[in-house]
């Protein structure tokens, strides 16, 4: 304190918002709150494993979990991340098998998530990051349009079997597209639930459907209604992630998955394991 005074650290102004640090900090989900979008998907930011290289401006240009990798870190948890043209985010990231993996989806069997919510709230994200969440199509298009990624689901059956569905490319559209869903060729032993010509719904090049915004190909029947969750719909599905107990993805789980995890990383012709 000076003359009745409290000085701050530092103060920023970036993308239209104000934030201050501050040397006495009561409540810093508050502050965080500030720059980050997605702030209310933690309980408590310091859990965030670089807040305090975010205090000290360090991590404004890293796009991805695969970035911070790249920059050292090497513990999997919670970090901020900020993708081009989006705010900043909290995400959860996974440094194992060649690291910085971004989660976008995780889901269990007993969850207390419904999944039955609006576009919005699929479109913005809900959840807990360090939990059961799904981090909103818009962050998702926006990780996805700055560099051409893959993504894993990773699935455990109900006989605690943990399998793995790999696709080489994975992009999500724009709002304006109904975040369509586009695959690349599939590698794994969990089964090819999105994109085989052989299973009867083709959810690869589908348009995302909520119960409030119905996008499927069917037009008497509104799959995200009928069976809950937002997903990217055929006829109705053959696969089936987001959803409350019911974790579906043929042939491995007819609705008894016990868990699930979509991770997307940047392609790379080849990777160092540290």
């Amino acid at each position: 304190m000076m003359g009745g005074r409290s000085w701050s650290v530092c103060c920023l102004v970036l993308l239209g918002a104000s934030l201050c640090w501050t040397d006495e900090v009561n409540d810093p989900k508050q502050e965080a709150a500030q720059l980050i979008a997605n702030i209310d998907m933690i309980q408590d930011v310091m859990d965030i494993l670089n807040y305090h290289e975010l205090k000290q401006r360090k991590v404004f240009f890293t796009r991805d979990c695969e970035e911070l990798y790249l920059l050292g870190h090497r513990q999997s948890g919670v970090y901020v991340i900020r993708p081009e043209g989006s705010p900043y985010l909290v995400v959860q990231c996974y440094m194992d098998d060649c690291g910085g993996w971004t989660v976008i989806q995780r889901n269990r069997y007993d969850t207390d998530i419904t999944w039955s919510e609006t576009w919005t709230a699929y479109q913005h994200g809900f959840g807990n990051i360090e939990q059961d969440h799904y981090l909103g199509n818009r962050f998702i298009n926006l990780l996805t349009a700055q560099k051409w990624n893959k993504v894993r689901f990773l699935l455990v059956d109900s006989e605690n079997r943990t399998k793995m569905a790999d696709y080489d490319s994975f992009y999500l559209t724009n709002a304006t597209d109904k975040y369509r869903l586009r695959l690349g060729t599939y590698q794994g032993d969990a089964g090819d639930a999105l994109t085989s010509g052989v299973l009867r719904n083709l959810h690869d090049n589908m348009r995302f459907s909520t119960f409030d915004d119905d996008n499927d190909r069917l037009y008497n029947t509104n799959c995200a209604n009928e069976y809950g969750g937002g997903w990217w719909m055929d006829a109705c599905y053959d696969a089936h992630l987001n959803s409350q107990g019911r974790l579906h993805w043929e042939p491995l789980c007819e609705h008894n998955c016990r868990s699930s995890l979509i991770l997307i990383r940047p392609v790379h012709m080849y990777c160092n394991r540290v």
